[in-house]
Formats: structure tokens, C-alpha cells, sequence
């Protein structure tokens, strides 16, 4: 068993002993925009049929090569992936903690920081968390139906997840059906409708329904029913507003492990809204803009829990054009993080350098501040570029605990890259300051982390194309000094993928074939404290992914196949994982 993953972990190091470069760009699973020289240019003038439509609610740049990745729709539709947490997988250092099979928890840990490193934010408003779990955001609750786009900023000791929904763009009417099935009684129903009209009126509406016994014990079950609706008003393009709504029921029975306490139970209902109003001074987001929101997050339905809310108003403005954007934002709550004020400023000082940076400054309840600054500065000539970044705050973890304090912490990065057509990628020398991270309130089999140690680590990601439809990809994760839960001593992901889109045989769009085999591998390491205050193990393993999806015209079918070896290892110690977990169903979209 030693000598297999061994074995196999070496194939994840070969993989990467390459110059590094933006991943996986060739299957669309994810484009780094950023290596763009000026991201915030004007697109070209939209096509026949279009009509105006909201931008993306997500900083808009310049930012240095590698600092963000970007899932596009289309990335969405052929990544193997059914929740957050699975997109979140493919980010160099991120470990994620699944708990079980679809439905249970999946928590992320980066950075020496656990999930506190995760930063979610909708259409542009931090998104808190609430229920049993309010201390951190569970990525396993977020569902991909209802996402246009996904875009995640990489800070030395953070990631700033942006999610932005669905929308449309011509006056063509769009319907998307998927239908997924599976081990473990794993069901997934969702349809979404998008409707436009040339006055400037849109309409998006979706449902998605998902069920499974999570592998998890006898007579449980989890389900989660998601509804939301998004109204959109652009008299002109350069002016609207924009209400939506999203209701996720949860259903999730409690999970009975042999030895330990396990996961309890969860019943109740998430609601969010928000309504905005927007102008600018030119399309697409160039000039001046300014906006203001409502916005409102609540749990209740829940058998245990009284109701909890949180209500916020944000009011933005800024002014971008090819070269430079600056913004400033407030932001006041009823409760949590009650006032927040922060700017963000990007610049193409000159030729080959790109500067960014923003600052923040927040009152959370109970009388406590929170203070952050980052910067970063960009140098590139040709295919190479060399990135600085220096993360900066004084802040508490979990605003929803009054006893949290906070923590000071400077972390800092170097990133050198590579960009050509057939070979890109990135390698990062990492210095992490000290931290204590909270458990995962949903693990409770883990009480609590052991604080992490002043670290330093190598951090890589690769991407190898001989031929436009074949690519070999993947990251590398090593903390050279310093020890922290959930971050192993080694830790790498890599992925072979074919995509017949880029054979010129068929009329595009009408044929796409993808096959993708992926393995994960970490060395031994801990995941934690017992209650005794004793380490619990993290064993080393590896698992294996296949996936296999194919397309015609407006029909896609797939399958994913989930720890393909049998590994008898689980990601959470305690919380076994399935053999073989495969799902399979189709998807399709019509027009008109």
C-alpha cells in the first residue's frame, strides 16, 4: 500500500516538475483571466439579437497573472462537479473535508486557516453564514444550477470566492433540464427558464431538488430543495436594478458512526434576497458607476433553532476604465459585521507592471474592530511574470461568536509564471503567519483544530498541452516548515483530460467529447484535536476520478466515477467515504 502511493504520488510530481502556468484552460474547467494584460478593456460589440444586460458583481481588475480563476458557463457544464466544493477542489492547497457522499458536509481548509480562509460573496454581497453551522459557510450547500460564472481570487492565506448567477443575454428564450441518479439512492432534479425581452426586461427562474443517503447508515436521508427567481429592469445599458430570491430547504438526517459522534441533524430553510439599483456612465462597466443595495439572509423552519437574520444596505462607487479602476463600498448590517467601509484600487503603472491593492475597515458586534489591507504588485514581459503579495489584518474569525477575539496575522507571497500554448503554470513560495482555527461546526467527530505553527510552503500548478485536445494538468502543495490541520506534508491533484471540441471534424456545437482521469494523493498528516487533546491522524492516500461526458447539439450526457480505487481511507477521519461512487444522468438546452 506504501509503495503504491508513493508510487502515484510521484506521478503528481512529475506532473508539475514543469514551469508553471494558467490550469486546464484547454477544457474550459478553469481560465485565469488575469493573465490577460488588460482585463478591464471594453468587450467587442455584442452580437445580433442581444440585449442589454447586468455585468458580474466581481472586482474588476487589472490584477496580476495568476491571481484569480474563473469558471465559465461553459466550465460549469463540463467540470465534474455538482457543488462549490467540488469546483474548490481544483485550487492549489485546498483540502476539502468531506464529510461523506452528496448531502453531507464538505467544508474547506487552506492556508493553516480552515474554513475561516473561505470568503463567499453573491452578485457582489458577502454571503454570512446561518443555521447550526453559523460560524463558517459549508460549500456542500452551494449548488451550481443557478451560477453563470464562479471567480476565485487567491490571497496568500484566503480565497475570495465570487458567485455570480445566471443570466441571459438574447431575446432567444433558454431552458436547461438536468437529471442526475446514482449510488447511495443519489438523485439530482433541476430545470432553470430564462426569458428576455428587447425593452430591457429579463426573467430567470430555477428549481433544483437533491437527494441521497449520503453513505451514511440505514433509514437517513439528506435532501435539499433550492428555488430561486431573479427579475432584471434595464430601461437602457447603462442603467437598471435587479431583485432575486433563493429559498434552500435542508433535510438532512443525523449520521450514526460506530465509534465517535458523527454529524446531527438539519432541518430549515436559508433564504437570501436582493434588490439593487445600478448606473454607469458608459456600457459594460467603463467610466463611472455607482450602486446601491438591500439585501437580507435568514434561517428559520427549524425545530431547534429560533429564527436568525441578518439585514444589510451597501451603497458603491467606482471608476474603471483600460488602465485603472478604484472603488469604495459601505456597507451597514443589523448585526454581525454592523458597518464596513473599504476601497479597491487596480493600476497599470506603466508597461509590464500592474499594481493592486484595497483596504477595509469593519465594527462587528460586541464592540470589536476589524482592520485588512492587501497589496500586490505584478512585473510580466512576454510569457513570464513575476507576482509579490502582502496580506494584512487584525480581525476576528466568526462575527457570530462574541468571544472571538482578534487575530493578527502578515502573510506573504512570491509567484513566478509561464504562459505559452503549451506549457503554463505557476510555482509560489508562501510565508504564513500563526493561527487558531475554529472546528467545523457540522464535524463534531473533530472538537476542535490545534492552532497552526509560522509556516512556509511551495505552492505549483501546471499545465502540459502537446495537442489542442489533450492535456495533462494539475497543482502541488508542500509546507517546507510549520504544521497545520487538514495540510498535509504533501499534497498534490493531476488530471489527463481529452476534449474532442477542439477537432475541427463537426460543426462546432454540435459534437464534444470529454474524458477526464484524476488522482489525489496527500502524505500522512493531522486533522485535529480528540477530546482528549490528543492529535487524530490524517493517513496518507490516494483517490482516483474518472469522468466522461459527451454532447450533441443541445443534449449532454455524463458520468463521474468517484474514488475509482477503493480507497478504505476517508477524507475526515471517522467518516467513511464509498467505493466506486458513481453518478451519471444528462442535461439538456433548448432555445425557443
Amino acid at each position: 500500500m506504501a509503495f503504491r502511493r508513493t508510487a502515484s504520488f510521484a506521478w503528481v510530481v512529475g506532473s508539475l516538475l514543469v514551469p508553471a502556468g494558467s490550469l486546464a484552460a484547454q477544457d474550459t474547467v478553469q481560465v485565469r483571466p488575469d493573465s490577460l494584460r488588460q482585463p478591464t478593456a471594453p468587450p467587442l460589440p455584442p452580437p445580433p439579437r442581444t440585449v442589454p444586460t447586468p455585468e458580474a458583481e466581481v472586482p474588476l481588475g487589472p490584477l496580476p497573472p495568476g491571481s484569480r480563476f474563473t469558471f465559465t458557463r461553459d466550465s460549469l457544464v463540463w467540470a465534474n462537479a455538482i457543488t462549490l466544493s467540488d469546483l474548490l477542489g481544483r485550487i492549489p492547497g485546498v483540502y476539502i473535508a468531506r464529510s461523506g457522499f452528496v448531502g453531507q458536509s464538505e467544508y474547506v481548509a487552506f492556508a493553516g486557516r480552515g474554513a475561516a480562509a473561505l470568503e463567499l460573496y453573491w452578485d457582489g454581497i458577502p454571503m454570512v453564514p446561518l443555521g447550526g453551522d453559523s460560524i463558517y459557510v459549508d460549500a456542500a450547500r452551494i449548488y451550481l444550477i443557478t451560477l453563470r460564472r464562479v471567480d476565485i481570487q487567491i490571497l496568500p492565506a484566503s480565497l475570495r470566492v465570487y458567485l455570480v448567477s445566471e443570466r441571459h443575454e438574447t431575446s432567444d428564450t433558454r431552458s436547461v433540464v438536468r437529471i442526475m441518479s446514482g449510488a447511495y439512492a443519489t438523485a439530482q432534479y433541476a430545470g432553470l427558464y430564462q426569458k428576455r425581452w428587447p425593452g430591457g426586461v429579463g426573467l430567470n427562474l430555477a428549481a433544483n431538488f437533491v437527494g441521497s443517503n449520503g453513505f451514511s447508515g440505514p433509514n437517513r436521508s439528506d435532501q435539499a430543495f433550492e428555488a430561486w427567481g431573479r427579475f432584471e429592469w434595464l430601461p437602457t445599458p447603462t442603467a437598471g436594478a435587479v431583485y432575486q430570491i433563493r429559498r434552500q430547504s435542508q433535510d438532512r438526517g443525523a449520521v450514526v458512526p460506530t465509534t465517535g459522534p458523527g454529524a446531527p441533524a438539519r432541518h430549515g430553510a436559508r433564504t437570501d434576497t436582493q434588490f439593487r439599483l445600478f448606473a454607469t456612465s458608459r456600457p459594460h462597466g467603463v467610466g463611472w458607476g455607482g450602486e446601491v443595495a438591500l439585501a437580507s439572509s435568514t434561517w428559520g423552519a427549524d425545530s431547534t433553532l429560533p429564527d436568525q437574520g441578518v439585514h444589510q444596505a451597501s451603497a458603491s462607487f467606482r471608476y474603471s476604465d483600460p488602465r485603472a479602476t478604484l472603488s469604495l463600498t459601505g456597507r451597514l448590517a443589523d448585526r454581525r459585521t454592523t458597518a464596513w467601509l473599504g476601497s479597491q484600487l487596480g493600476l497599470v503603472a506603466a508597461p509590464g507592471v500592474i499594481l493592486s491593492g484595497e483596504a477595509s475597515l469593519a465594527r462587528v458586534d460586541h464592540g470589536r474592530t476589524a482592520r485588512r489591507a492587501w497589496g500586490t504588485l505584478g512585473l510580466y514581459r512576454g510569457p513570464l511574470s513575476l507576482v509579490g503579495d502582502l496580506a494584512w489584518q487584525d480581525s476576528p474569525q466568526a462575527p457570530a461568536l462574541p468571544q472571538d477575539t482578534a487575530r493578527v496575522t502578515a502573510d506573504r507571497a512570491v509567484r513566478v509564471g509561464l504562459d505559452t500554448p503549451v506549457l503554463s503554470g505557476h510555482a509560489a513560495a508562501v510565508r504564513r503567519d500563526a493561527y487558531a482555527p475554529l472546528a467545523f461546526p457540522d464535524v463534531p467527530i473533530i472538537p476542535a483544530f490545534a492552532p497552526s505553527t509560522p509556516s512556509t510552503s511551495f505552492v505549483a500548478d501546471a499545465k502540459l498541452q502537446p495537442i489542442p485536445s489533450l492535456a495533462i494538468d494539475g497543482w502541488y502543495a508542500n509546507p517546507i516548515r510549520g504544521h497545520a490541520d487538514f495540510q498535509p506534508p504533501t499534497h498534490g491533484r493531476a488530471q489527463i483530460t481529452f476534449r474532442s471540441k477542439f477537432w475541427r471534424t463537426f460543426r462546432s456545437g454540435a459534437f464534444d467529447l470529454k474524458v477526464q482521469i484524476a488522482m489525489e494523493s496527500w502524505s500522512r498528516g493531522t486533522a485535529g484535536l480528540a477530546a482528549d487533546g490528543s492529535p487524530i491522524g490524517l493517513n496518507g492516500i490516494t483517490f482516483y476520478e474518472a469522468f466522461l461526458s459527451f454532447q450533441i447539439v443541445g443534449f449532454t450526457a455524463f458520468w463521474d466515477l468517484r474514488n475509482a480505487y477503493n480507497s478504505r481511507e476517508q477524507y475526515v477521519p471517522g467518516l467513511p467515504y464509498p467505493k466506486n461512487a458513481q453518478t451519471f444522468g444528462v442535461r439538456w438546452e433548448f432555445f425557443n
